[in-house]
């Protein structure tokens, strides 16, 4: 042990020896205090035996395969992380693209039809309303004068 990594690795690789041992010791002292020491163990283990009798090997051989390929699932799952990341954020890279290019048509759009909408459109003629309404405010005008001049 050189360095200090060294020797914390080293303590804590005691340290969970230490920790299993005491655990099995603690759960082996329990089953020694019992009137019959073991016998769960013993009846569970017979349990488990005839229930692999009855139902055949077939199904206990494909359980030990799959908790043997467990490690390699997993391992396999650790692999592909990154490349999942990659592919997420290349779907948050393309959504934010898409979304930059939105806002360029929309800057684009409104400045290709300068403030024209169709909710505000009159179609039916805007310039002969406004001709009427400037009448109108004239005719108001000089009956206003003539009041005025009475």
């Amino acid at each position: 042990m050189h360095t200090y990594v060294d020797f914390i690795t080293h303590v804590k690789g005691i340290e969970y020896i230490i920790s299993v041992l005491t655990i099995v010791g603690f759960v082996l002292f329990l089953e020694i205090l019992k009137p019959k020491p073991f016998q769960t163990l013993v009846r569970s283990t017979r349990d488990d035996l005839d229930h692999i009798r009855n139902t055949g090997y077939g199904s206990t051989f494909q359980t030990v395969k799959r908790m043997l390929s467990a490690p390699f699932i997993g391992l396999l799952y650790v692999l592909m992380l990154p490349f999942v990341f990659a592919y997420a954020l290349g779907l948050e890279l393309l959504r934010t693209a898409v979304e930059g290019f939105e806002k360029v048509l929309g800057v684009a759009g409104r400045t290709a039809f300068f403030g024209w909408r169709p909710m505000e459109a009159y179609l039916g003629g805007k310039k002969g309303r406004k001709r009427e309404k400037g009448k109108e405010t004239e005719e108001a005008k000089g009956k206003e004068g003539e009041e005025e001049n009475r």
